[in-house]
């Protein structure tokens, strides 16, 4: 009998070993999540009869039985789970099976099975082979059927993919085999004092059939290890089938992507850690290069050797080069990202047909320039198969274990042209602009200058009239005091001439004196320019100008009136006070001129008033208006309707130039029916 218990043992321990070692990484078959229970029962179970065989060779005690107790009822758990969650996934597909099963089939039946065998055995202690007993009939028995039924219906559920391996068989032998130890093993025990073991047992096995039902157990024992032994061949062609797959999948990119990058234009490159071409894109025809002629030749062959020199990973690193790659040539680059790639690295590449012409320095069409972009070189830990970055192109550290890169070279040659004549053009449009401004801020210099000479222009010109009007001021004060020094010979004469009589004389020949400096005073001042902006009163300015031309506009019959409106508004504004003036008597002087050539009476009306925060004087007369056809001209200079030797043409343009650009106001014209009127609109403070 020890040899049976072996042979049953191991077919077991075979079973558990084989279905627990089997790889299962990624399976999509459905039951993979359940078979470490299949494996947990055939070890403890294998383990088990090997200890039956233990007690047949040495006898037994109660510790040892305790332990043979443990493995048995743990092994029937296991099997018990694994009969239950196989069942659960074969109708899965199955929404009122599924909602079966979870009513009735839940967690809770394994662990209210086994803790029936477990208080049984607790409660009857003392009753012998009561607790080997039970765990066989509510474990052993239970489990191998559930698992019998589990096998055969696992198969219908998942027939779609294991129709197509020649597996059917075997999972029906394995259910068969399940069923028939559900008797052999759960129902058939060790004789005992209670029901049913005393009727149904090893011993009256052994009678009726006249063989050990440890013998057909072994057999079957090792029916279900052959069997399951095929089945897990599942896992083995699942493999190889993902393999293909993966391989006829990676030929097909591989092909896509070929085909992608052999359409590309710019040249795609892949090259070791050495700097020498693994493969090049038929691109690179451009150069004069078959693809064929650079793989296994280095990465500078196609690189100018002035620029192979210039960005060597010996120079850049101040000749921290390693030693195995001494003299060979090779690429470098700092300038790489945070994803360890080179991006925008410019070399020029000569042309295959003009090696030489580019040794000896060709022209612009033996040098391409090429834009070189580049994704990182890795050394592959074998052992971990982690990465770890060793460069990029260019160069790369010198290492055994193979790594690659790749990278696009891209022919941006015209783009550089075009940058350089951008750039040109940017720089000569620089020049132009700079040109232009020194252009503007001479004429605005000019202009400035010009309308200084305008104003200036105008006070010449109507400083005849000034000096008319001071030789009129003067006359009746030089009149008073030249009877004066007539009267003073008479009084000596007549002997009147006492101390009082001289007192008076003087004080009168004095304030005819003052009256005459006052009135080259007022008259200097008018001709003074205003050096800075000052705050002044428009109606005050107005009312000098009017006193300072009063005799003038009386000698020619003309009545003017100036009407403040509201003597409580403020009329104060911010500007040139001599130059607003110069303004007020242009308008009033070329009013005056038109009263004059109309040969009427003549009026000349000028008001002021204050909206909001603007000023508005209006200066109108009855001199006949202005034609339509002239009075969009009258402000541009040197344009004037009197006779040459009489206008200049500057009054009205200078006299908008200061309101206008100095002042930051308006001057307006328009006829009003046998008259015009000139408005200044000034801001107020």
């Amino acid at each position: 009998m020890d040899i049976v218990f072996f042979v049953y043992g191991l077919s077991f321990v075979m079973m558990g070993l084989a279905t627990s070692l089997q790889p299962k990484d990624g399976s999509r078959f459905k039951w993979t999540g359940t078979l470490w229970l299949l494996a947990g029962f055939g070890l403890l179970h294998g383990v088990s009869e090997w200890l039956d065989m233990w007690v047949v060779i040495k006898g037994t005690n109660r510790t040892f039985d305790f332990v043979r107790w443990c493995c048995l009822s743990c092994s029937y758990t296991f099997l018990f789970e694994f009969g239950r969650r196989v069942i659960r996934v074969s109708i899965a597909d199955s929404p009122s099976c599924q909602l079966m099963a979870s009513k009735y089939m839940g967690w809770w039946l394994t662990a209210g099975a086994a803790g029936i065998v477990i208080l049984i055995s607790i409660v009857y202690r003392y009753v012998p082979n009561l607790d080997s007993a039970a765990a066989r009939y509510v474990l052993g028995f239970m489990g191998s059927f559930m698992t019998a039924y589990g096998f055969y219906s696992y198969y219908r559920c998942d027939k779609k993919m294991l129709s197509k391996i020649n597996v059917k068989k075997y999972f029906f032998i394995t259910s068969a085999a399940f069923f028939m130890y559900s008797i052999l093993g759960g129902l058939i025990v060790n004789r005992g004092d209670f029901f049913p073991a005393n009727i149904l047992n090893t011993e009256s096995f052994l009678r009726i059939v006249g063989i050990p039902v440890q013998a057909l157990r072994a057999v079957v024992a090792a029916i279900v290890a052959f069997s399951m032994i095929n089945i897990l061949k599942i896992y083995n062609w699942e493999i190889s089938n993902r393999r293909r797959e993966n391989l006829l999948r990676l030929q097909s990119s591989e092909e896509r992507y070929r085909t992608l990058i052999e359409t590309i234009p710019d040249i795609v490159y892949m090259v070791d850690k050495d700097g020498v071409f693994m493969f090049v894109n038929s691109a690179v025809s451009a150069l004069g290069y078959e693809p064929s002629e650079l793989i296994g030749q280095h990465f500078s062959k196609i690189i100018s050797p002035e620029d192979v020199e210039l960005i060597s990973r010996g120079i850049i690193l101040s000749g921290q080069v390693d030693k195995a790659c001494c003299g060979q040539k090779k690429l470098f680059d700092e300038r790489r990202t945070g994803a360890r790639g080179t991006f925008g690295l410019e070399v020029h590449i000569v042309k295959k047909r003009h090696q030489n012409a580019a040794a000896e320095g060709g022209g612009s069409d033996v040098i391409i320039v090429g834009e070189v972009n580049s994704s990182g070189v890795y050394e592959i830990n074998e052992a971990s198969m982690e990465k770890e970055f060793t460069g990029t192109l260019g160069l790369i550290k010198t290492k055994k274990t193979a790594s690659v890169s790749t990278g696009v070279i891209r022919d941006i040659t015209a783009r550089k042209r075009e940058m350089e004549q951008l750039r040109m053009s940017e720089q000569t449009m620089e020049e132009v602009a700079q040109n232009l401004q020194n252009m503007v801020n001479e004429e605005i210099r000019s202009k400035l200058k010009r309308e200084q000479i305008l104003v200036q222009q105008s006070k010449l010109a109507t400083m005849g009239e000034m000096i008319a009007l001071i030789a009129h001021q003067w006359k009746q004060p030089l009149h008073v005091i030249s009877l004066i020094v007539q009267d003073l010979e008479d009084a000596f004469d007549y002997e009147g001439l006492d101390r009082e009589y001289i007192n008076k004389a003087v004080t009168s020949v004095l304030e005819q004196i003052e009256f005459m400096t006052k009135t080259v005073d007022d008259f200097r001042n008018f001709l003074r320019p205003s050096k800075e902006k000052v705050r002044f009163c428009a109606a005050k300015a107005i009312e000098e100008i009017l006193l300072m031309n009063e005799s003038l506009l009386k000698r020619s019959d003309i009545v003017i009136s100036f009407d403040k409106n509201d003597l409580s508004d403020n009329y104060e504004i911010t500007g040139y006070p001599n130059e607003f003036k110069h303004v007020v008597l242009n308008l009033i002087n070329n009013a005056r001129d038109a009263i004059l050539y109309s040969g009427k009476e003549g009026r000349i009306s000028i008001y002021i008033t204050r909206k909001d925060d603007t000023i508005a004087i209006t200066i109108s007369d009855n001199g006949g208006g202005i034609p339509p056809d002239i009075i969009e001209k009258i402000f541009e200079p040197y344009f004037t309707t009197k006779p040459e030797q009489e206008g200049t043409g500057i009054g009205l343009c200078m006299s908008r130039t200061i309101i206008e650009n100095r002042m930051g106001g308006r001057l307006t014209v328009r006829d009003i029916g046998g008259g015009a009127e000139l408005r200044i609109e000034l801001m107020a403070g």
